[in-house]
Formats: C-alpha cells, structure tokens, sequence
C-alpha cells in the first residue's frame, strides 16, 4: 500500500497567497520555478504559501518539516526593489527563485543530519530555479552571483 507522500509525488505543491499588493506576481513566478523542478525533488511538499512579512524579519522564507511547507515573506524578498526594478521582472524572478529555490533545499535535506543545512541551501538554491530561465540562463546567472552578494550583506546587518 502507498503512502500518502507516494501518492502525492506527482502533484505540485499547493500555492497559496496571503500578502498585500506588492506590484509583482509572485504565485505565477512561483508556479513557472516549480514547473521545472523535478517531481521527485517535490515528493510530500504539500504547499507553499506566499505571505507578507516575516514576523521575526530575519528572513526571506521558512521551510516548515512537520508541516512539509514553505512560505515565502513577500515584503522580505521583494518589497525592497523599486518599481522600476519590479517592472523589469527578471529581479523579482531571482530573488523569489533564490528564497524558494533556498527553502525547496531545506525540504530536499530535511532527514539529512550529516549537512550543514543553511550552508547547503545557500549553495544549491539556483539549482532549482536555474532550469526555469531558459534561454536567459546566463543572464541569470550573472545576476544570481550579485543577488548573492546583496543577501548575504543583508544577513549581516
């Protein structure tokens, strides 16, 4: 008999949104990341919820093991972009893939106490949003290693 994480592992994570206007769509950039994430990668993920900000402001996302959940704090990854950078949509794209991408590590990882979890999802967090870019693939590479820098100097403040 399956188990319900086997019987769920070709069925997308549930998206839910819960956040304020912000001017960019997060629920449809998060869709089209987890589109080109493999199915297995996904297996008893059961829902990413896209919320406001995080209560704690420590942090751009979260990923929840008991509860097999991300959410992702919308003002956090995004809120600091001005228009004119949200309007150009390759931002938002990066920053909210490199969060997701952060967090979808964290679920892939969550049984592994051999690793440092946060160094691990640090360093493969475009590896789950990379194949989504298609033929921008080296742009967004380029911008993944500034968007890199920018986060870690943030963490530090």
């Amino acid at each position: 008999m399956l188990s319900k994480e086997d019987k769920d592992a070709d069925t997308l994570p549930e998206i839910t949104e819960c956040y304020g206007e912000c001017g960019v769509n997060l629920e449809k950039i998060v869709r089209r990341i987890i589109k080109y994430v493999p199915p297995d990668t996904l297996r008893g993920l059961r829902e990413i919820r896209i919320s406001g900000r995080d209560p704690d402001n420590m942090a751009f996302g979260c990923y929840y093991k008991k509860d097999r959940k991300i959410e992702l704090f919308a003002e956090d990854i995004i809120g600091w972009q001005p228009w004119l950078l949200k309007k150009t949509y390759i931002f938002p794209y990066l920053s909210t893939g490199l969060a997701l991408g952060h967090e979808i590590d964290h679920h892939v990882k969550r049984n592994d106490g051999r690793s440092d979890k946060e160094k691990s999802a640090e360093n493969n967090a475009l590896k789950y949003v990379y194949p989504s870019f298609g033929p921008f693939k080296p742009v967004a590479k380029l911008l993944f290693l500034l968007l890199r820098r920018f986060f870690n100097a943030r963490k530090t403040i």
